[in-house]
């Protein structure tokens, strides 16, 4: 345009350095912001936003503070959207007392903070773990005239279930009611998460039975949620019939419902009712098996030795493109080693760190130990060429025994022996 003979206005410089900010290009926003000013053009609100925000997005929180400083500094007088861009970053970056003192600067300058002011700082105070200080913020807030929404009660709810504050938390959902905000969907969630997560199962079936008759409808998350409460309270029965619930629901089953289940069921010893439902998700809900799910049987079988069955799922993630990874294969090689396996205890090693997946230094030592006592010392000295080769140094061999419960002294012997003689370099 430029280059036509037009001459850019503010709207354009604007929409330009905004276009560039976004992108992460500070250093061209800065040029056409210069060359901007250089013609006439005067910087306004819009443009310092975009600027702060771009800085944010870089993590450039000094020279972010510095262009706020500098709009003040040209007689700007900020408006509440400037003044919560910086607020933003701020709290985002875990500077709450600089957002909490700039919160009451701009009180002092005329402009009164609105919820979504508080909503930023009340966040950055529960992310930091401040969630009492969140409420009293919360609550002067409301005592000024501000009402609060759905976002500002589920962000002090979730801090409080990740404090195991619990009855705080379901207190937190009765205040919504009385203040008139409606709990939602994220409300329930984080509710029923946090109380699950603390066992306290009769609460979960409580606060879901008050959710159904306030007209929430629950979804596949909750039912997960659910599942595992009642895992938790061994009451498999009742878990199992809530699937022909969630079908009538028209809700779509996932691999996470699945896999809390199937774990639920392997925790309460029904290792074939897991299995059965295993290969039910598969083949008459069409629900494909992660990593996760695989993990989840192979050590259930592997906890009652059954590893013919732990090998035969092993062998089907191949098949089917799932990749195993590190705990796969620990799971594996602890559990064949216990049967006295060592010949399959010693190729998941192998293959495990063949494929980059580097084991704890208790897994070489029993594998070490198992291969010793065997006299097998040419394999376990191929085992230390493969640690030296990925970076664990021979010197490793004291703390190896020590971290198998196992150890035995002979081998232990052998193999420092041959690092003496330097038969491994």
């Amino acid at each position: 345009m430029v280059n036509d003979g037009l001459e850019l206005d503010g709207f354009t410089y604007n929409t330009i350095i905004d276009g560039y900010c976004k992108q992460g290009k500070i250093q061209n926003a800065d040029n056409l912001l210069k060359e901007a000013t250089y013609k006439g053009f005067m910087p306004d609100e819009f443009t310092y936003c975009s600027l702060i925000n771009g800085l944010w997005q870089e993590g450039d929180i000094d020279r972010a503070m510095d262009v706020f400083s500098e709009a003040l500094g040209k007689g700007l007088k900020p408006s509440i959207v400037l003044y919560n861009t910086v607020i933003r970053g701020l709290s985002q970056h875990g500077l709450i007392l600089q957002a909490l003192q700039l919160m009451n600067d701009m009180s002092e300058n005329g402009c009164n903070p609105d919820i979504w002011t508080f909503n930023l700082v009340i966040n950055g105070l529960c992310k930091m773990g401040c969630v009492s200080d969140a409420s009293k913020l919360m609550n002067d807030a409301i005592s000024k005239g501000c009402l609060h929404d759905v976002f500002t009660f589920n962000t002090l709810i979730d801090g409080y279930c990740k404090q195991l504050n619990l009855d705080d938390a379901i207190e937190g959902v009765s205040s919504m009611w009385s203040h008139g905000v409606t709990p939602d969907v994220i409300t329930y969630t984080t509710l029923l998460n946090g109380l699950c997560k603390a066992a306290r199962n009769e609460d979960v079936m409580e606060t879901f039975r008050v959710m159904l008759e306030k007209g929430c409808a629950p979804n596949i998350v909750m039912y997960s949620i659910l599942v595992e409460s009642l895992c938790k309270a061994r009451k498999i029965s009742e878990t199992l019939d809530l699937l022909d619930e969630i079908q009538d629901k028209g809700l779509a089953l996932d691999i996470v419902y699945f896999g809390t289940l199937i774990n639920g069921l392997c925790d309460n010893g029904d290792l074939d009712g897991a299995y059965k439902l295993f290969r039910r998700a598969e083949q008459e809900f069409k629900v494909s098996h992660t990593t996760s799910s695989y993990n989840i049987m192979i050590n259930a079988f592997c906890g009652k030795l059954k590893v013919g069955m732990a090998q035969k799922l092993f062998s089907e993630m191949g098949e089917k493109g799932t990749n195993p990874d590190s705990y796969t294969y620990r799971v594996m090689i602890d559990r064949f080693l216990r049967v006295g396996n060592t010949d399959f205890g010693y190729d998941f090693l192998i293959e495990k760190i063949e494929k980059g997946f580097l084991s704890l230094l208790m897994t070489f030592g029993r594998v070490l130990n198992s291969l010793c006592v065997k006299h097998r010392i040419p394999e376990a000295v191929g085992i230390i060429h493969l640690m030296v080769h990925k970076g664990i140094v021979p010197e490793v061999v004291d703390t190896i025994f020590e971290a198998d419960k196992r150890e035995i002294a002979a081998p232990k012997i052998l193999v420092e022996d041959l690092l003496k003689k330097n038969h491994i370099t």
